[in-house]
């Protein structure tokens, strides 16, 4: 997918790099690409891991909502491992989504990946029984008001640290996109693309992630 819309020399942005699990792939595939993330023990290991394979490429730590590039600087965003997910609220995504549209040049492309909120898994039960309860709970005025469909929130009382991720629909990530100018010119699941099956609506409801190729107006 990747060598389908970019070019390799294109200014790539590894949005959430983590510890460079996807950064170096793209320097090596010749792609001048810059890494940023929001926590600074990630970025310290991906200059390492870079260092190790004898590559050099600029990493910053930086939020997704509030990105330190210029401008119509990129030829295009990868936000993987459904990393738009973990910033907080409709109003994070919003946010992220229009910060990339700013720091892309016209025709550049942001690709990126969610959970399927649709599809008919072994999560389905627990979805539908989540948006139940939201939906039960708006009705009786026992919501939290800062509370939105999809958000999952797991505290230290079950793991470590605090977790949080809201996962929106295909519907939703169409509707944003469009409002924010993007032109949605990809979109399939993971199992489609891996069995080689074309991109269909169907797709809302196979297999386990979903994959969005949205093209900034030229």
């Amino acid at each position: 997918m990747i060598q389908r819309f970019w070019h390799p020399g294109g200014r790539i942005l590894d949005l959430g790099c983590g510890a460079g699990r996807t950064t170096v792939p793209l320097r090596q595939a010749g792609y001048q690409v810059v890494g940023v993330d929001i926590a600074q023990p990630m970025v310290s290991q991906a200059k390492l891991f870079a260092e190790n394979m004898d590559l050099d490429f600029p990493m910053a730590v930086g939020d997704a909502t509030d990105l330190p590039l210029d401008t119509n600087c990129l030829d295009g965003i990868l936000f993987s491992y459904n990393g738009i997910e973990l910033i907080p609220k409709q109003s994070g995504k919003i946010s992220a989504l229009r910060e990339a549209y700013r720091v892309l040049k016209p025709g550049g492309t942001l690709i990126f990946t969610t959970h399927a909120f649709e599809a008919f898994n072994k999560y389905a039960p627990a979805r539908l029984q989540r948006y139940g309860i939201h939906v039960f709970n708006r009705m009786l005025g026992r919501a939290k008001e800062d509370a939105e469909l999809g958000e999952v929130i797991v505290d230290p009382k079950r793991t470590v640290e605090v977790y949080y991720m809201q996962i929106n629909s295909p519907r939703r990530y169409r509707k944003l996109l469009t409002q924010l100018g993007f032109s949605l010119v990809y979109y399939n699941s993971r199992k489609r693309i891996e069995s080689g099956k074309s991109p269909t609506r169907l797709a809302d409801f196979d297999g386990d992630f979903k994959f969005y190729v949205a093209q900034k107006e030229t």
